[in-house]
């Protein structure tokens, strides 16, 4: 099945009219960069993964969609410290991942997803107006609001974060037997790049954690 089709808008046109707060605008209009919106009227349906970064460095500030998404693959954003696409969606989000650090994801319905959602540093923000439904939801130290009811496994790794799981850490749900793979004697995270290599295990289906 092919992508559903969409238009292309600038990012100060989206930014009037859904009226959203600076963070949209300051991530790309205000930089004088190309700030270019893909807008689906309705309900979209894109086949395979989405890359939040990629789409970003290739000039698409945003995806904007009025109605239901499904994405039939993973939606990624792995860099915890520089812009990325951000993502409007009317209604429900669906897909298999939804791996997030610096991009500003907003859903106004539902978020379902298959399998694993990660939320990494304090860059990004993730806002689920109503339910979460996942398999695993991971939150380190990253804004993410859900409003409603959470159906899934998983933690975040702080009190005042908005999401109903229960606190914890990597290094307390790791499995003891794998511990070394991913830590050092004191406790940190042996990837340069925090826990991607984590996600990645996990992602691959790796039985790396206690539950």
């Amino acid at each position: 099945m092919p992508d559903s089709p969409f238009e292309t808008l600038g990012i100060a046109e989206v930014v009037e009219r859904l009226q959203l707060d600076r963070h949209f605008y300051d991530y790309t209009a205000r930089r004088g960069e190309i700030s270019n919106v893909r807008h689906y009227a309705a309900d979209a349906t894109i086949e395979g993964d989405i890359d939040l970064d990629r789409l970003c460095w290739d000039g698409i500030s945003g995806i904007w969609v009025e109605g239901d998404l499904t994405v039939n693959g993973t939606i990624f954003n792995w860099e915890i410290d520089t812009r990325a696409c951000f993502l409007a969606i009317g209604r429900d989000l669906t897909c298999k991942n939804l791996v997030v650090s610096s991009a500003d994801i907003r859903i106004a319905r539902d978020l379902r997803v298959d399998g694993l959602v990660s939320t990494t540093y304090n860059h990004g923000y993730l806002e689920v107006a109503r339910n979460a439904y996942a398999r695993r939801i991971i939150i380190d130290d990253h804004t993410s609001v859900v409003r409603g009811k959470v159906d899934a496994g998983g933690w975040k790794d702080a009190e005042h974060v908005e999401i109903a799981l229960p606190v914890s850490a990597w290094r307390n749900e790791i499995r003891p037997e794998v511990r070394a793979e991913f830590f050092d004697e004191e406790g940190d995270m042996l990837c340069g790049n925090g826990n991607v290599d984590l996600l990645q295990a996990l992602l691959a289906g790796r039985d790396i954690l206690r539950q």
